[in-house]
């Protein structure tokens, strides 16, 4: 089979493997999509720390069922299915608690198992267990291979408790930060505002209208601190989810809170920006929070899975890119250029 291997930062190589065996209690999946996240792009840049080499990346991937141990599973060939890609062991104390994004001996597919870049991908029966979401006949593979980041934006937004009567800012109009004001407005947000300097990005946002967000701010020309004085009354936003590691954490970030804000710390940081000095006397005073958010719980991503299904959030238009395999370099560059939103492999 055709996979694309990461052998080292810099080095993909589109090769071709021998087809994974079938895992005892576990199943193949044949790829149809595995849609390109900024991750993918970071580590192919300087690596990641869940990473391992040789490792054939992608983790955002919907497929048919290849084969399957059916004394295992009521799966069969053929059936379609979206993949969690976290692999939780279902014991340890996260994992009883329903937090088997932190689970203690977790394994993740395109980090440190092989993942969706590849005509095939093997699921162990941890993965049948937890993460396999069985998809109804006829549904839109490429639309549920966004199901992965979508669930990561209901873990932050789950963590920082997004509703009903808050006002939200989310920095970066990427396909990550659409998805949280898509999931955002979903969620009964009173007011979404949307920060980009990107004028491709911008004008994407913007022909969404008020079904993603009640205001665009360009960045370029606009001051996020007065717009969100103006939009709010001087009282400042509810919640702020940075959608991109390019923003800092930092204090002049807490001033644009109300009081009981909440911070997502959603973006994995830059190098070297993860240090901040935070005013602990402020946030003391105003009941301010920061929350960490990092991947999604296999519930989580089984209700993203629905509400890409359902039609309950439309995520059509962040698709800008579809290419088969061997396009994988171009899928890639377009992630990193930032030429449009969402890149898909598909078969």
């Amino acid at each position: 089979m055709q996979a694309a291997v990461l052998t080292a930062p810099g080095r993909l190589e589109l090769r071709e493997m021998p087809a994974p065996d079938c895992p005892p209690g576990g199943a193949l999946v044949r790829v149809h999509s595995c849609s390109v996240c900024g991750t993918d792009v970071k580590m192919l840049e300087r690596g990641h720390r869940d990473l391992s080499y040789p490792r054939v990346l992608g983790h955002e991937i919907a497929g048919r069922i290849d084969q399957v141990d059916e004394s295992e599973s009521d799966l069969s060939p053929g059936d379609p299915v979206q993949v969690w890609p976290g692999l939780a062991c279902g014991v340890c104390r996260p994992c009883r608690r329903g937090q088997d994004n932190q689970c203690e001996s977790m394994g993740i597919l395109g980090f440190n198992r092989d993942g969706g870049y590849a005509e095939l991908v093997a699921l162990p029966r941890e993965s049948l267990v937890r993460g396999l979401c069985r998809l109804k006949r006829g549904a839109d593979l490429s639309l549920a291979s966004l199901a992965e980041p979508l669930a990561c934006c209901i873990n932050g937004q789950e963590l920082t408790g997004v509703g009903p009567l808050d006002q939200v800012l989310v920095l970066g109009g990427g396909p990550i930060g659409c998805l949280h004001a898509l999931l955002a407005r979903r969620r009964g947000a009173e007011k979404v505002l949307l920060a980009e300097r990107l004028p491709g990005r911008i004008r994407m946002a913007e022909r969404r209208g008020q079904s993603l967000a009640d205001r665009v701010i360009d960045t370029r020309d606009q001051t996020i601190r007065d717009v969100v004085a103006e939009e709010t009354g001087g009282r400042g936003v509810d919640v702020i989810l940075p959608a991109t590691p390019e923003i800092d954490v930092d204090c002049d970030m807490l001033g644009l809170l109300a009081p009981r804000g909440r911070i997502s710390l959603f973006s994995g940081p830059r190098p070297g920006s993860f240090r901040e000095v935070m005013d602990i006397r402020t946030m003391h005073y105003r009941d301010l929070m920061l929350v960490g958010a990092y991947g999604s719980t296999s519930r989580q991503n089984r209700v993203a899975a629905e509400m890409i299904s359902s039609r309950e959030i439309d995520v059509r238009w962040l698709i800008t890119m579809r290419t088969d395999l061997g396009g994988v370099g171009k899928a890639l560059e377009h992630a990193m250029t930032r030429a449009g939103m969402k890149a898909v492999i598909c078969r």
